[in-house]
């Protein structure tokens, strides 16, 4: 089980997605953030915005699927 927390992303919110396939959890994760931190995310830059999609890949990757940084 892998676990895909929103905080861990920069954002302060409470916000978790949980599941064994990593391309679905980052889908739930990008609607997520697109919807609910709209506003802010509209205001960041392509830099920020990859680093988001980095940081999802790393907590991914991560052998225990704890998704702690």
């Amino acid at each position: 089980m892998k676990i895909l927390r929103c905080r861990d992303l920069g954002f302060n919110c409470g916000f978790i997605t949980t599941g064994y396939d990593a391309d679905e959890l980052k889908k739930n994760m990008q609607e997520h953030i697109e919807t609910i931190h709209r506003e802010s995310f509209e205001k960041m830059d392509e830099d920020d915005k990859e680093d988001i999609k980095y940081r999802m890949d790393f907590l991914l990757s991560r052998g225990c699927g704890c998704g702690a940084l």
